[in-house]
């Protein structure tokens, strides 16, 4: 399996994003070729966030990325409704499973059952084979993808883009009251960083493994408060006068508050260093010439 990392030759930015990226979407292909319509949604799914996340370090120099990074989350958008209601029944388990009468909650799962049910039917039984057509596509588009300039120009102020965005989302999120929107758009910042730092991360392995594993951990905490916040949110829309609801709705407001708070404290300590993007520029140009 190839790795979303640096190739370990060496090469220069741009043929060493062409071969991430070709080889990231080759292996949707050959997930879904080898598993069909059974191939994990999941895993589907992260190919293509994968080669978004990359994707966002050739902005203003590869002319067709951002029409690209459009098509590829559209392909990915069509295989999210059944996987989103796994989601919600796994969320809704654990939370349960805590207390003593799990079985007291019987409608509201059962409502999420329902749900899966639906959205099962309701996903496109060609989803799976044109997303990998889309990847196919893509897979040839960044083997020969070009860009007029240098690219190491276009790339590092990318990635310093990316470290901004993700920091200016942690302070709104922290100034928003726990506002849902603003907590899922600074996991959606720091998962973008979080691929590209992955890809760097033969340039320094010990100072980026450290680092990688601190953005993991704090993408892992706000990824339980989103799956909360999407459970809560669809049992007040389709169980709002269900007893039940009103018995599991403290504990859910509990529960997303502590997610909330602990990503806020992981978040502080993360981004209180300085933005990585100058160090892992020279570092890069060390480790080439290594």
């Amino acid at each position: 399996m190839t790795k979303l990392a640096y190739p370990p030759d060496r090469p220069k930015l741009k043929p060493a994003l062409r071969q991430i990226l070709a080889a990231r979407a080759d292996m949707a292909c050959a997930e879904v070729a080898g598993q069909g319509d059974r191939a994990r949604i999941f895993e589907l799914r992260k190919r293509a966030k994968e080669c978004r996340g990359l994707l966002r370090l050739l902005r203003g120099g590869w002319d067709d990325a951002a029409d690209w990074n459009a098509r590829l989350r559209d392909a990915a958008a069509r295989l999210a409704p059944a996987r989103d209601a796994e989601v919600m029944l796994t969320t809704f388990d654990d939370l349960t499973a805590r207390r003593r009468a799990p079985s007291e909650f019987d409608t509201l799962r059962a409502a999420l059952l329902d749900e899966m049910e639906i959205a099962d039917a309701a996903t496109d039984p060609d989803a799976v084979a044109q997303f990998a057509a889309t990847m196919q596509e893509f897979a040839q588009a960044a083997r020969s993808l070009k860009i007029p300039d240098k690219t190491a120009p276009v790339v590092w102020p990318n990635l310093s883009r990316t470290w901004d965005k993700g920091a200016r989302a942690r302070q709104q999120a922290a100034q928003s009251g726990d506002d849902a929107s603003a907590f899922h758009d600074w996991r959606k910042r720091l998962k973008q960083h979080w691929y590209q730092a992955r890809f760097f991360k033969p340039i320094d392995r010990t100072a980026l493994r450290a680092h990688i594993a601190r953005v993991d951990a704090l993408g892992k905490t706000l990824g339980a408060h989103n799956d909360l916040d999407v459970l809560h949110m669809y049992l007040r829309a389709t169980c709002p006068a269900d007893p039940a609801l009103a018995r599991l709705d403290p504990d859910l407001t509990r529960a997303r508050a502590r997610f909330a708070q602990q990503a806020l404290q992981m978040g502080r300590r993360l981004y209180d260093g300085p933005n990585p993007a100058k160090h892992w520029s020279q570092a890069w140009r060390d480790w080439r010439r290594g």
